[in-house]
């Protein structure tokens, strides 16, 4: 008698095969409900506020980061999200302001300070960005090795961009010489350095 025979007639094997794939169906019907509907309405916007900011989509992540904000305010995350679209949609002063509130919410959040030197690098105010710059190296040395592979995959970035710690080293050197002789921007190099997302 074949195998397949038996098992056909043997039922506790058939009562088995049934309950594993009654179960297996109620356990992924689960994880796509906590996954898909019973997130917290916080979590979703965020989530769809990341999306947008890697799309560059940033007026849609700053809407997403608004809503997900309006839920929780003490979330350092949303907080440096809304900061991130702001600063990537050339409002400085209300980038300034949610990286303001993002550090004194989580005054060790190294990407906070990191991405609010980014800010004053663009505003060409450079000691500010030197000041933030080591304060995020400071307390959190892995900034110095710039994004990771999977970060660089997700927002295709096809060249590494330079670090926080390439560019503090950079902007080190050229205040050591001469007001004449200084060249703190580039524009080439200034469109690669990127914002932090940790």
């Amino acid at each position: 008698m074949s195998s397949y025979k038996i098992k056909q007639s043997d039922s506790v094997y058939n009562i088995l095969v049934k309950i594993s794939i009654i179960l297996f169906v109620l356990f992924t019907t689960w994880l796509l409900f906590e996954h898909f509907v019973n997130r917290p309405p916080e979590l979703r916007y965020y989530l769809s506020g990341n999306t947008d900011f890697k799309d560059k989509r940033y007026d849609s992540s700053l809407k997403n980061y608004l809503k997900a904000y309006s839920f929780d305010q003490n979330d350092v995350y949303i907080i440096e999200g809304i900061a991130r679209s702001y600063m990537e949609l050339n409002d400085f002063n209300n980038s300034f302001k949610y990286f303001d509130l993002a550090i004194k919410t989580d005054n060790q959040f190294a990407p906070a300070y990191a991405n609010l030197g980014v800010l004053f690098d663009r505003n060409k105010d450079y000691v500010n960005a030197i000041k933030y710059y080591e304060i995020a190296l400071r307390l959190d040395n892995e900034l110095s090795t710039g994004m990771h592979w999977i970060d660089r995959l997700l927002y295709d970035v096809r060249e590494k961009p330079p670090t926080i710690m390439d560019r503090l080293n950079y902007l080190n050197q050229q205040m050591l010489l001469s007001e004449d002789e200084r060249i703190l921007s580039i524009e080439e190099i200034n469109d690669k350095q990127i914002n932090f997302e940790k």
